[in-house]
């Protein structure tokens, strides 16, 4: 092979997680045990049963998501965790140019759902001129380490910031993760 085929030819696809690793995941990010079961099921049957997540006409059903059948089959799994933990409210997904008190909105039914104590104000404190990423990192920064949780984004290659709560404790592990999920 040439020094340009390794440049310019064909790339590699990325290994994609598996079940065990997705089981670890489950187990570290849900809180509800029933969610987690419901959670496994689906995780295993998008690996065994791709095409079970597609309907005739070949739409994934979970959400809007344009994936399609076979050639994003790799990828279902990640995605059919991130739309049960959103049906669950204990994952959310807010647009690049979401308000402040969208974010909080969504933030605030995290920590509901996962049933954590403390919770955030919904008054806006840092202004309409800040980039929903910056929002994100102040809140979690500034309000919900004190409390004892961090924020954590799962990168899905989108103009989106898909994201949990999860005890502090738990960050680093849960970081990595979702570095391999990316």
């Amino acid at each position: 092979m040439s020094f340009f085929s390794n440049w310019f030819g064909p790339k590699k696809k990325k290994d994609q997680p598996d079940f065990a690793f997705y089981e670890n995941v489950i187990h570290t990010i849900a809180v509800s045990e029933t969610l987690k079961d419901k959670l496994l099921r689906k995780v295993r049957q998008a690996f065994d049963h791709p095409e079970s997540f597609y309907d005739q006409e070949g739409q994934y059903q979970l959400s809007a998501r344009s994936l399609n059948p076979r050639k994003d089959d790799a990828l279902l799994p990640k995605f059919v965790l991130i739309d049960l933990l959103q049906d669950h409210n204990e994952m959310a997904e807010v647009d690049w140019k979401e308000t402040e008190q969208e974010v909080r909105y969504w933030i605030i039914a995290l920590l509901a759902a996962k049933n954590y104590p403390d919770s955030l104000s919904n008054e806006e404190k840092y202004g309409r001129n800040v980039h929903t990423g910056e929002v994100l990192d102040l809140i979690n920064q500034n309000e919900l380490k004190p409390l004892g949780y961090a924020l954590e984004i799962l990168d899905i290659d989108s103009d989106s910031y898909v994201f949990t709560i999860v005890p502090l404790h738990r960050q680093e592990e849960v970081q990595e993760m979702f570095r391999v999920l990316k």
